[in-house]
């Protein structure tokens, strides 16, 4: 009995976290170094990678998998290595590359064809490893006594792929994936990955990078997206448009990401880092625009008492002028809230000083390009508080805030 096992690769050196439940397409797990392994597969493969009538393209019988996808971060021939924990046995393994639609609902439907396909019982003298390699000529290798390896697939920056392999061996036996990649038309790989057709603007990317950013929409797959990046850089933003991004995080170093896509909602976090500076993935997971959804701008900040914005606020501001840059037929409205918890000021007071901070946020993003027409302020004072009775300046600035919603 065979089992199933798809792998999905970033070809960035990281540490891995493994998974034995992925198993299908549209839970692949991205995968965030060259050595991966050992993994042991677990899950069902589904029925669209097997059938007996094609036995050069797909698996013979249902098996069991795990999904995984990678990006190619460069020009170059693709190789790499399967290779078993037990010598005695034999995988299998189906290449995909994906069009970047909906991939997985076409591969289901049988409407994307593998790439490359290795069926073959390795000779004893393989130790039981499976690939694709340089030396090999076939794509698509039958089962049988037949050679382990199939040809080298040349590849381009921003490609992405899907990998499925199988163990013939009832022992459920695991494997480790290896990318001994041979370069060819670039043997000067760069550190940021354009995810999308169009290419992205440079961006200077410090040496020895020991912190990955990889944008990922809800199924796991790239987006490229407008990311802008606080604290990597004293005193300015790092900007740049890609789906991947490396960096240098030193000791105790913290950043506030932001991302912005077409057709999703805006992104941010933070991250503190801490005396530990070995390699770290962060995972940037963006969300369809859906009308209703909020957006606090926790970091938007103004003189006391007064609508005028201080200037540490422009990475905010700019993050939501991105976002409405991007995704133009989008309307918001844009709500203020004031902080008065022993109403020390009227409430005509409040009600005042929140409308005109939304309308410095509009004057603001309307001085940049955005139409006022989509845009509508409201004002709510004093009387939406998030903490009513707030004990410290943190939970003060919370009520003094300004949020975004989708039309």
């Amino acid at each position: 009995m065979k089992y199933a096992l798809l792998i999905a690769v970033f070809l960035w050196a990281s540490k891995p976290t493994f998974s034995q439940e992925h198993a299908t397409c549209d839970d692949a797990i991205p995968i965030s170094t060259s050595s991966y392994g050992p993994i042991t597969p677990e899950g069902w493969a589904d029925s669209s990678l097997c059938t007996p009538d094609n036995p050069n393209m797909y698996f013979g019988k249902s098996h069991m998998v795990v999904w995984l996808s990678f990006i190619v971060p460069y020009d170059t021939v693709l190789t790499f290595q399967i290779v078993p924990e037990n010598p005695t046995d034999d995988f299998d393994f189906i290449l995909f590359k994906s069009d970047r639609g909906d991939f997985c609902q076409k591969e289901k439907q049988r409407k994307i064809q593998p790439v490359r396909t290795n069926f073959a019982k390795p000779p004893s003298h393989s130790l039981g490893i499976t690939g694709l390699s340089e030396n090999a000529s076939n794509l698509f290798v039958p089962p049988g006594n037949n050679y382990p390896y199939s040809a080298a697939l040349p590849v381009k920056k921003g490609e992405w792929y899907y990998l499925a392999v199988d163990n013939y061996i009832s022992d459920k036996g695991g494997f480790t994936l290896k990318l001994p990649l041979q370069f060819s038309a670039n043997k000067n790989p760069i550190s940021t990955i354009d995810a999308a057709p169009i290419k992205a603007p440079a961006a200077e990317i410090p040496a020895s990078p020991n912190f990955y950013i990889h944008v990922l929409d809800s199924v796991n797959h790239p987006v490229k997206a407008n990311l802008i990046i606080e604290g990597a850089q004293k005193n300015k933003s790092v900007k740049v448009d890609t789906a991947d991004y490396s960096l240098r995080l030193e000791k105790f170093q913290s950043l506030t990401i932001r991302a912005n896509a077409k057709g999703y909602m805006p992104y941010q976090s933070a991250y503190s880092g801490t005396e530990d500076t070995s390699t770290v993935t962060f995972w940037v997971h963006l969300v369809p625009i859906k009308s209703s959804q909020k957006i606090t701008l926790k970091d938007i900040q103004f003189k006391e008492d007064s609508p005028i914005i201080i200037p540490a606020s422009e990475p905010a501001l700019d993050y939501i002028l991105q976002f409405l840059l991007k995704n133009p037929n989008v309307s918001i409205i844009i709500k203020g809230y004031a902080n008065d918890p022993n109403h020390t000021q009227s409430e005509k007071y409040d009600q005042n000083l929140s409308e005109q901070r939304t309308n410095a946020v509009k004057n603001y993003l309307s001085s940049h390009g955005i139409d006022k027409n989509r845009m509508k302020c409201i004002g709510y004072g004093s009387s939406q508080m998030i903490y009513p009775h707030p004990t410290t300046k943190e939970q003060q600035a919370a009520n003094r805030r300004v949020e975004i919603e989708i039309q």
